[in-house]
């Protein structure tokens, strides 16, 4: 990773390096290269066992660049897990399935969030790093949620969850993190 470039040439004055460094903060990001400042594009997804269509859960961020108290999270389809094929959720969608509910959180500029289907898990979202992250306990350890995976058989009415798959990695270490979860056990 370059963090910093230093140009001498004989004639090289203040002003020829603060070009070279102003040139260089437009081009290295376009070329992949100071990466270590984005944000992912996603707060999380939800992939599922039924097809590949994948609920993705963005942070909307406001003109001020925190998180829109009217609305932090937003939520939407990504059809096959294509980013260019994007579906909002039905009505149905949002108030039963993978819809969200987010209220502020108790310390300044983080926010409270339950699954409108599954209320009785609690995640946090705020900064981690200058990024948005969506906070959960993994096996006991404050863990950046990154994605879920839902198992689940198709019924005539609804789909049975058979489980649900949390994988993040930890806050502090930057380690893997996986936990099965089983509802109603």
């Amino acid at each position: 990773m370059i963090t910093s470039v230093e140009v001498k040439t004989k004639r090289s004055s203040p002003r020829a390096r603060l070009s070279v460094v102003a040139l260089l903060t437009l081009v290295l990001p376009a070329m992949g290269l100071a990466a270590e400042n984005t944000c992912p594009a996603h707060l999380f997804v939800i992939e599922r066992s039924k097809n590949l269509n994948i609920v993705a859960y963005d942070a909307n961020i406001g003109p001020d660049g925190a998180l829109n108290p009217s609305e932090p999270v937003v939520a939407y389809w990504l059809l096959n897990g294509d980013k260019n094929r994007r579906e909002e959720l039905t009505a149905i969608e949002r108030d039963r399935a993978y819809g969200v509910e987010v209220t502020p959180g108790d310390a300044p500029g983080t926010f409270k969030m339950v699954f409108k289907a599954q209320r009785k898990r609690h995640f946090t979202i705020r900064e981690h790093n200058g990024c948005p992250v969506v906070m959960i306990p993994i096996h006991g350890r404050n863990a950046i949620l990154r994605k879920l995976y839902v198992k689940s058989k198709e019924t005539l009415v609804l789909p049975k969850v058979d489980y649900i798959e949390f994988f993040g990695e930890d806050a502090d270490t930057g380690e893997p993190l996986h936990q099965k979860f089983k509802p109603g056990k």
